[in-house]
């Protein structure tokens, strides 16, 4: 059952106890709110699970805004404003912006605010001639705004995409934050921007951290700012257009080689003593190059064992696969049949905990001597996979397409067949004690 969900008189409700935090603003201890989802029609919550996360969603917003109420008070008035000034066929502009417009703009919106008693009503008169402000959120309350407005693509996140896809983002907010101090983002400076930049700079210079991790952190400051922005008509000034870093975009993960992971990895007792559904994942990448995130959270029903040719299929399933491109079928050989075969309803212990997984796995890689250099990581079996489809000169677009890789090409029709996709798999595939060329920088150094 999804979390926060139970079933009342043959519906699906939300429920979900009131933290202490905000027990001063929600005196209700723990709220209830039907789905209005039948359980007779969603048997296992999944319809359902998707209207609780929205309201779990506005009920965390309703909570912060209430202990927050004037940005809040301020973000509602001016919706109101823009709604009525829409309804009078008016765009809503602050007063400093409607003395700058041309002469009959001003007029028409006086002729618009004179009928009736419109000019009698404050509120009216507010969002004809621009008598809200634009409300002052403040940098500690940037995320919050930004959840809001992305409330419809965090409703198609699985639980721990949530998490990664939200901490990543207040770190960097609680970063510029420490840098530059708590502000309205309507006030946010070049100078600011700046600030920002150099502390990321000095970061790259002492070795802490690469450009890489630098503009990422840039990319969830303007990200964010541009969403909000968007969504409230703030018009901010671009202030950190151009601070990005330059250097090394990424540390890039080197391939295992062929000989390495039939030698080292498929090695008897080598993976012996790991816990068994990460050894499963492990053997399973080998011959698919599935993601490992794909990997741990397939379902049952995408788990086909029993036909003329085995195959996984990688599907949303609750979760935001990584493009659209990632939506696939994969063929099952060798190793990668074996180990599913062990397990044909998944790996419960590991879904949707893709970081958990790949701890583990690097840890134990690491303490038994299985990375072929430091750089190698559980996702080189991935780029393994990959050089190997090159090797046999698998064709660019089915090589793409057994990646899960975006092309930036419309994606037409089903892709190609099984047949076509395990005849080159089964070219590449490896197995435990088979005979591989040993890499050249190997040969080497043993002479």
């Amino acid at each position: 059952m999804p979390e926060r969900l139970t079933k009342r008189k043959g519906y699906w409700h939300f429920v979900r106890r009131v933290p202490p935090e905000f027990a001063s603003v929600d005196p209700r201890g723990i709220v209830k709110q039907s789905t209005k989802i039948r359980v007779a029609d969603d048997r296992s919550g999944i319809r359902a699970g998707r209207i609780a996360d929205q309201l779990n969603i506005d009920l965390e917003a309703s909570w912060r805004a209430a202990a927050g109420q004037g940005t809040r008070d301020s973000i509602v008035a001016l919706e109101e404003a823009r709604q009525r000034a829409q309804a009078l066929q008016l765009t809503y502009r602050p007063v400093d912006d409607v003395a700058k417009e041309a002469l009959a703009e001003i007029l028409r919106r006086i002729d618009a605010l004179a009928v009736g008693d419109r000019r009698h009503d404050p509120a009216t008169a507010a969002a004809t001639l621009g008598g809200v402000e634009l409300p002052e959120i403040m940098l500690s309350g940037l995320f919050d705004e930004f959840e809001i407005a992305k409330k419809t693509t965090i409703a198609k996140m699985s639980p721990g995409q949530f998490k990664k896809w939200k901490n990543g983002k207040k770190r960097a907010i609680e970063l510029l934050v420490t840098v530059i101090g708590d502000k309205a983002i309507t006030r946010l400076t070049r100078d600011d921007a700046l600030k920002y930049t150099d502390h990321w700079t000095e970061r790259v210079v002492d070795g802490e951290v690469l450009a890489a991790t630098a503009n990422r952190n840039l990319t969830h400051i303007t990200g964010m700012l541009s969403a909000v922005s968007k969504r409230h008509r703030l018009n901010l000034d671009r202030v950190f257009a151009g601070a990005r870093l330059e250097g090394d975009k990424s540390r890039p993960r080197p391939p295992f080689s062929p000989w390495w992971i039939v030698n080292r990895i498929l090695a008897a007792g080598a993976l012996e003593t790991m816990n068994d559904e990460e050894r499963a994942v492990v053997m399973v990448m080998i011959n698919t190059g599935a993601r490992p995130s794909e990997v741990i959270n397939l379902r049952r029903k995408h788990i086909v064992l029993d036909g003329p040719i085995p195959f996984i299929r990688v599907r949303p399933d609750d979760r935001v696969l990584k493009t659209a491109f990632s939506d696939r079928d994969i063929p099952l050989v060798g190793v990668s049949l074996e180990a599913m075969r062990q397990f044909p309803d998944g790996f419960p212990h590991y879904r949707d905990k893709g970081d958990t997984l790949s701890a583990a796995v690097n840890a134990y890689f690491s303490d038994h001597g299985l990375r072929e250099t430091e750089a190698h990581t559980l996702y080189s079996l991935r780029h393994g996979f990959k050089d190997r489809l090159r090797s046999v000169e698998t064709p660019d677009e089915l090589k793409d397409e057994l990646m899960g890789h975006d092309t930036k090409k419309p994606k037409y029709g089903d892709g190609h067949g099984l047949d076509l996709k395990r005849k080159y798999i089964q070219l590449i595939a490896l197995a435990p004690g088979m005979q591989v060329a040993a890499p050249l920088e190997l040969v080497a150094a043993t002479g």
